[in-house]
């Protein structure tokens, strides 16, 4: 596997549209848990605004890293530095091609998904209602964009919608991590473990989701047990696998152990343990991404 100045540029992309759809997909999920919890409103707003600017934060560059595919992608095959970004002939061919697909398709959808996080907090339960559907639609569309490229661009309509429903889950997981960790610190102790309580409901059917999608799509992608310990491909799985796993099991440990008994003498013990969690997280979002934009499966 080499890795040239254009493939890091492209990884780095690639990683900031899996935040950004992380930051989207978690903390809607959170919102709609919180929405279940009465608490004290000026805490609720402290909190939701710091969520709605951790969205603003992620989806702003993800729409730079919509804008920028197309001329990263044209410096790389031109082949002709930094000026071949803006060769018109190299930008009209990628333009042309499933990358200026996906752009067409991200660019609108990350942009429609800011407006409304940026509308979402003055906006009457109308309009919060519209952007929560805004919202979910512009992260269905931008998944489904990675099934254009890769690995799963050449495979069925069963398998790329298999592959967006564990990029979902996956998001799903991951990006609530950030704002339950800022729940620990903003809320009080009477909301935090509710939220949690509810949060670990929901990840059952995440985590079921994800490992099922997960396996189905590793039969599909390699040919043989083997090739997990023969090929980079299959290796960068197994590395997934393991971060997955370590992911989980600090997300058991979690919901058996440290939430049933949470105290504030305690809850730090839980911030540190969610950090980590977060850590592990963002490089099983670095996997897939190596995964999806440099190494392919064996053939």
């Amino acid at each position: 596997m080499q890795l040239s100045e254009w493939s890091l540029l492209l990884l780095i992309l690639k990683l900031a549209s899996y935040m950004a759809i992380a930051a989207l997909a978690g903390s809607l999920l959170i919102r709609f848990i919180i929405d279940k919890i009465a608490f004290d409103s000026t805490a609720k707003r402290q909190f939701l605004h710091c969520i709605n600017r951790w969205q603003i934060t992620w989806v702003a560059l993800g729409v730079v890293a919509a804008i920028f595919q197309v001329p990263i992608e044209a410096g790389a095959m031109s082949e002709s530095g930094l000026a071949g970004m803006w060769d018109t002939f190299m930008l009209d061919f990628i333009w042309q091609s499933v990358i200026g697909d996906q752009a067409a398709l991200r660019i609108p959808a990350f942009l429609i998904a800011l407006i409304a996080i940026l509308s979402w907090q003055k906006s009457t339960r109308f309009i919060a209602r519209l952007n929560l559907t805004l919202i979910i639609m512009a992260v269905m569309v931008i998944i489904y964009s990675f099934t254009f490229t890769g690995h799963s661009a050449e495979k069925s309509i069963l398998i790329k919608s298999t592959f967006t429903l564990h990029l979902i889950a996956i998001a799903s997981w991951g990006g609530s991590l950030w704002p339950l960790y800022k729940s620990c610190k903003l809320l009080p102790i009477t909301v935090v473990k509710p939220l949690m309580h509810h949060f670990g409901q929901l990840a059952i059917i995440i985590v079921l989701l994800m490992l099922s999608t997960g396996i189905f799509l590793l039969f599909q992608y390699l040919i043989s047990i083997s090739a997990l310990f023969n090929s980079d491909y299959g290796q960068l799985i197994l590395l997934k696998l393991l971060l997955v796993s370590a992911i989980l099991s600090m997300g058991a440990w979690h919901k058996f152990c440290l939430i049933p008994h949470l105290t504030k003498e305690n809850i730090n013990t839980l911030k540190r343990s969610i950090s980590v969690e977060m850590a592990l997280a963002v490089l099983v979002l670095l996997t897939t991404s190596v995964l999806t934009t440099l190494v392919g499966p064996s053939v």
